[in-house]
């Protein structure tokens, strides 16, 4: 009896084997940034075994994982991005975002996993909504140019149109959340400026009353 227990558990235990081996599948996959950007020596771990493998030069991993798994891709500088295993899935991809902490872009950079620089800092350019305003003299060269509808008078700029009342119609300017004059503009140099928005209506709300002839924001280069 106690010979037949035995043979009966340890055929049972082949078979657990057997069954657990045949739900595992090894897996490929690919980090990258901005679609088409590896991100490099990024850390996968399987959900299932916390087995933790890393990306190659290239950005791509394989690893054994369970049908239905999940993978957690962690890099310095990124968001934390989940994938999930299809059975069918031919490659996985995980797409990464920069996250939203100072300086994240250097950070991805330095811990390495960045080595298509240059390429990596155009797109998290393009991608922050940032723009090359250099080629400008002033900002009021840049208001000009790049929002033809606004109306400079008298060096100030008019957001709906010249009010029929005595007050101002001049929009007001906030500068890295600060709230300032007009006089701040000509100490600002259009290669330090990365963003500019023109903030009017309802969206001007939040400012009171202070956002009645609209706001010009602008958000300089840290």
């Amino acid at each position: 009896m106690k010979l037949k227990k035995v043979i009966f558990l340890l055929a049972l235990s082949q078979f657990i084997f057997l069954f657990t081996k045949a739900q595992t599948l090894l897996v490929t996959g690919k980090v990258v940034v901005f679609d088409s950007i590896p991100v490099v020596n990024a850390n996968v771990i399987v959900k299932s075994t916390k087995e933790t493998v890393k990306t190659n030069h290239l950005g791509v991993f394989k690893c054994e994982c369970n049908e239905k798994d999940k993978l957690i891709v962690i890099a310095k500088g990124f968001n934390k991005y989940t994938i999930k295993v299809k059975k069918k899935s031919n490659e996985l991809i995980g797409k990464l975002k920069l996250a939203k902490i100072p300086k994240a872009e250097e950070i991805a950079i330095n811990k390495g996993h960045i080595l298509m620089i240059e390429s990596f800092k155009e797109l998290a350019k393009k991608y922050s909504g940032q723009k090359d305003y250099s080629k400008y003299t002033s900002f009021m060269d840049i208001i000009r140019n790049e929002f033809p509808t606004l109306q400079i008078s008298n060096g100030e700029i008019i957001i709906r149109g010249k009010s029929s009342f005595y007050g101002s119609s001049a929009a007001n300017i906030e500068i890295d959340g600060v709230m300032t004059d007009y006089s701040a503009l000509s100490n600002i140099s259009p290669t330090n400026i990365a963003k500019i928005e023109i903030i009017k209506g309802s969206d001007a709300a939040i400012y009171g009353v202070r956002g009645g002839n609209g706001v010009v924001k602008i958000t300089t280069k840290k």
